[in-house]
């Protein structure tokens, strides 16, 4: 990791008093020493925590739970071979959708030798506020990270008692890590001061996933998988994800139906993931053609196959990371703008650039929007090259740049 990770303007007073002590007795400066509590560590975070184990004068431990497998794929503890990291028990609230009520890590996090803690930006977990409440017992420099606002889904009541309680939890952390600009201008619209937002840019190892594309052995593994799939000349739909209700796959598969009547050759649609709804949606494939069921796919060389046979990649719902990935092999994204509670990163999809928004998740707009991306190559071939590009800009490197600089502005803050 190249020392420009470490931001050269704003020096910490524990920093500058740590160099002059210690230069007197010529011992090494020790390092700046982070908690980071998760609730789960997705295979996805991997290669971030190992970029900032690499950083000098930087000592990350990483706190996380196993997860929910109904909901959430598990912590991806195979990947955490360089990383400092210890599970904790984790208790979720007893809701349809998985939200983390505590985790048994305050004790280590308050007692450890920390200088900064580093926890998401949800209210809803309990730990979270107990940190925030004793901050002035342990000393240690709060950090968080996540979203910079919340979707208005709630009824207005419970979304203003909400909305209080964030205010009062993000303008008490010395420093906010959020995910796009979207979070920084929402955080701002409420009060909290600019200088103290780092926007991450959340993505995936673009760097490391954008090579393979060139790969001789994922090209023939593609055409391998082509073949075995007896694909032909149709065009592929891929969906990547949880199968859960959130991301309508319900409206794809309908959709599908209906484009067998109205294309020839229809397309082709791989189903990549697992998830509650799995039942259901074999249920709604069950007379459809060409519908192929990979199953979970974490190996991203095994992944990129797919991606490489695929023309677009739709997702009805919520679109996550996902999108990142396809842009990686220059997979245009169709999605939805309303009627969906979208992630942080819809807005790296830019209509008719890099993808396709749908303004419902209908059958009838769906059917409309892939027969006339599908029918019209050269319109396809241009998002597929804007898709290429978005993901050259999203790094890995620029997640670490900052992580960095935002624990460095928590520790000189007074």
């Amino acid at each position: 990791m190249s020392e420009e990770l470490l931001p050269t303007n704003r020096v910490s007073r524990r920093s500058s008093l740590q160099v002059s002590h210690f230069a007197l007795s010529n011992a090494p400066v020790p390092p700046l020493s982070v908690a980071w509590l998760q609730p789960v560590i997705p295979n996805y975070r991997v290669p971030l925590l190992q970029r900032l184990a690499k950083v000098p004068g930087l000592q990350v431990t990483s706190f996380y739970g196993a997860g929910n497998a109904e909901f959430s794929p598990p912590s991806a503890t195979a990947g955490l071979t360089t990383v400092d990291a210890q599970e904790v028990k984790s208790y979720s609230w007893p809701i349809k959708r998985e939200r983390t009520l505590w985790q048994a890590a305050w004790r280590e996090l308050c007692y450890g030798p920390y200088d900064v803690i580093v926890c998401e930006e949800t209210i809803h977990n309990l730990t979270n506020w107990a940190l925030w409440a004793t901050r002035g017992w342990h000393k240690k420099k709060l950090v968080f990270y996540g979203y910079g606002y919340r979707p208005d889904q709630l009824a207005t009541g419970l979304r203003y008692l909400r909305d209080r309680m964030r205010k009062i939890f993000l303008t008490s952390a010395d420093a906010l890590i959020v995910y796009t600009n979207r979070g920084r201008e929402e955080c701002c619209r409420v009060g909290i001061e600019n200088e103290k937002i780092f926007v991450s840019g959340n993505t995936l190892d673009t760097e490391a996933l954008i090579p393979l594309a060139q790969d001789p052995g994922v090209i023939a593994g593609a055409g391998g998988l082509r073949e075995r799939l007896q694909l032909g000349a149709r065009p592929v739909l891929v969906y990547v994800g949880r199968l859960v209700p959130e991301k309508r796959l319900d409206v794809l598969l309908h959709t599908l139906r209906q484009l067998r009547t109205t294309m020839d050759p229809a397309p082709a649609l791989l189903i990549v993931g697992e998830g509650a709804s799995l039942p259901q949606v074999r249920e709604q494939a069950r007379e459809l053609p060409h519908v192929h069921f990979l199953g979970p796919i974490y190996d991203d060389y095994e992944l990129a196959k797919v991606f490489l046979v695929a023309d677009l990649l739709v997702i009805p719902g919520r679109v996550g990371l996902t999108c990142v990935h396809g842009f990686c092999y220059g997979v245009p994204v169709v999605t939805t703008l309303r009627q969906v509670e979208q992630s942080p990163e819809f807005d790296y999809i830019q209509h008719e650039k890099n993808g396709y928004v749908v303004s419902e998740p209908r059958v009838e707009l769906y059917q409309e929007a892939l027969t006339t991306l599908l029918r019209d190559k050269e319109r396809l071939r241009a998002m597929k090259t804007h898709a290429y590009q978005t993901a050259r800009s999203l790094t890995m490197s620029t997640m670490t740049t900052q992580f960095v600089a935002a624990v460095h502005h928590a520790m000189a803050r007074a």
